[in-house]
Parts: structure tokens; sequence; C-alpha cells
């Protein structure tokens, strides 16, 4: 085996063992549901397992190359590299779950961009915002007047809305990040200016019909909001 060609093997080996490694530490940290709906975790225990596998096949083509046999198409620096970009890419940027920096183009008040789902018997006390928004759908707005509320969700305004105005927000993901959809309820609260656009809030208060940027919809009359840490789990999954 010419110089080249080890060099290139090793940087092969490298590189696998390193998504490999990347892949367990997402697993092990729970970071994965930053990425992919948790429905789909058993993909990265595959990959995980297909990158140490083909890294160990790389191995042994360094150590023992009679193993390997006449290749037929080499690998160049140029597709290494190409391969690498990923990984730098994952190893640079922290992992972290989307915030209201990703939106654009607005918050829908619709569960849009998910399944449709089965009618449930669930408190309204049990239901979080994708549950309200799938129940909206159904009814008309009036029909939710005083009801409770008590969602967490991270603030949204926008400019339409009046000065007590805004949104409990969260993302949907049905697959992986890549269709991560932002929903969110709408709600009233004197004090909003005070919160931080953006911020983790838990939001209690009860429904109210009432017209909202023009629009009639159930609006939590906000009772309490209260500041919390980003959930272990902030997306919402179909």
């Amino acid at each position: 085996m010419s110089a080249r060609d080890s060099r290139i093997t090793w940087a092969k080996l490298l590189i696998l063992l390193g998504m490999g490694i990347y892949l367990t530490q997402l697993i092990i940290s729970g970071n994965l549901t930053n990425y992919i709906n948790q429905r789909f975790a058993w993909l990265a225990y595959v990959g995980a397992g297909i990158f140490f596998a083909l890294a160990l096949a790389s191995l042994l083509q360094r150590i023992m190359p009679s193993l390997h046999g006449h290749q037929h198409y080499r690998i160049g620096w140029d597709i290494l590299l190409i391969a690498a970009f990923p990984l730098a890419l994952a190893l640079l940027i922290p992992s972290r779950s989307l915030g209201i920096e990703a939106i654009n183009g607005g918050v829908s008040l619709r569960p849009v961009g998910v399944g449709n789902a089965a009618t449930f018997a669930r408190s309204p006390l049990d239901r979080n915002i994708l549950d309200w928004l799938r129940e909206f759908s159904r009814a008309t707005p009036a029909e939710f007047n005083d009801l409770p509320v008590d969602v967490i969700g991270f603030v949204y305004r926008e400019p339409v809305h009046a000065a007590d105005e805004f949104l409990v927000s969260r993302f949907t993901m049905s697959c992986c990040v890549a269709d991560a959809f932002p929903i969110g309820m709408p709600a009233r609260a004197d004090f909003i200016d005070e919160v931080a656009v953006g911020s983790w809030v838990r939001v209690q208060g009860r429904l109210t019909a009432a017209n909202f940027a023009g629009e009639p919809l159930p609006v939590i009359t906000v009772e309490s909001l209260e500041p919390v840490d980003e959930p272990e789990q902030p997306y919402l999954y179909p």
C-alpha cells in the first residue's frame, strides 16, 4: 500500500469512527431528539452500529491488506472532505432544539402540517398546545368558553398583535427537524411586556371566545404566567 493510500485509509477510519462516536454521544446525552422524532431513535442506533462496523473494516484493510483484495475504485481526498463536512459541522455547532429564531413566516394557529388524530377523552388540564389546536378545529370558539388551560411553550409576538396579545408556541416534529413546524395558542395578559419574547413559560388561565388579530378564536385569558426551563422534550409529536 502506497503512502497516499495509507493516509487515506487512516483518514477514512477516523471519519467513520467519529460519526459512530457522535451518534453514540447523541443517544447517551439525550440530544438525539433535538434532530429526530423519538419514534425513529432506533435509526440512530443502527447508524452508529454501521459506522463502527465500517470503521472496523477500514482498520482491517489497513493492518491486513491481503484481506481487502484488489480495489477497483480509489477514494480521493475530495470525497473524504465531503464525507467529513457533516461531522465537522456537528462538532462545531452545539446541539440544541429549535427556538424562536427558527421561525420564518409566523406561527400557525391551526394544527397544519400534522396528521389528523382521532377524538380523545383527555382532561383540559392535560392537553398540550397541539391537543388544543386539534380540538379548536372541531368546534366553534364559544364552545370552549371558561375551559381551564395549563400549557407550556415559548412566548411569540408579531407586529399585528395588540399590546396584551401573544402566542404560547411550540414546534411540532413529524419525522425530523427538517419538517418541524411552529404552532401556537392565542393568549392575552396585561403584563406580557415584562416577559422576554422567546422565553419558556407555563401559562394557566381560561378560554374565552374573542377576536384575536382580527379573527374569532378561543383565547387564553391568562391568570398565571410562570417562567420555566425548556422542557426535556421541547417538540410536540403528532
